[in-house]
């Protein structure tokens, strides 16, 4: 982590490229979702475990428990999405496998020793909601670019806006501009404040 000020920006922007295989796995609204809540779970679960955990646990095992809580989480979640629509779960089911392997989700594995850390540990649980919805928003942004309409299952529906926005190629370039979009608007903000 960088020391200074931007320490904390700069561990937010690894996280958000710790996600970018799911952001690059999210190409629709349906995807997005499945693959936004079982993060959601997979992640919560597995910074709730950490943060139960009592100190004296060691932080070596307490990754180790939280890792595990993750794959367990992930595995009832995938078997949820299974019983709940088969088909989406036959397109999603090698990429729900890689979500407890991600740097968000080994972040919250981190057993917190020091009251610093517990209340660290509390902030990475509340940014899982966040990173959940980045998914999210990707799948439908990607969609929406994609095919010029979120169901594109529907007759009607078949022209073509930009489809590389369909394949990884075209979501490292959505990430990319979305990066940038965000970096401008906090220097503005910051060049308002001055």
């Amino acid at each position: 982590m960088a020391h200074g000020s931007d320490g904390g920006r700069f561990a937010a922007w690894g996280m958000l490229v710790g996600l970018s295989p799911l952001l690059v796995s999210a190409d629709s609204l349906r995807m997005g979702l499945a693959l936004g809540s079982i993060f959601l779970v997979v992640h919560s679960a597995t910074a709730a475990v950490a943060l139960l955990l009592p100190a004296s646990f060691g932080k070596a095992r307490g990754f180790q428990f939280a890792l595990l809580a993750g794959a367990v989480a992930v595995s009832l979640s995938a078997s949820l999405v299974r019983l709940l629509d088969p088909f989406l779960f036959e397109l999603a089911s090698a990429r729900l496998f890689i979500v407890p392997f991600t740097i968000p989700v080994m972040g919250a594995a981190a057993l917190p020793v020091t009251m610093a850390d517990r209340e660290v540990a509390l902030e990475r649980l509340i940014h899982g909601v966040g990173y959940a919805a980045a998914i999210i928003i990707m799948g439908t942004g990607r969609e929406l670019l994609a095919s010029g309409a979120i169901s594109r299952g529907f007759p009607g529906t078949t022209t073509a806006l930009l489809p590389l926005m369909s394949q990884p190629a075209g979501a490292l370039i959505l990430i990319g501009l979305t990066a940038a979009a965000f970096k401008s608007i906090i220097a503005g903000a910051k060049g308002q404040r001055a």
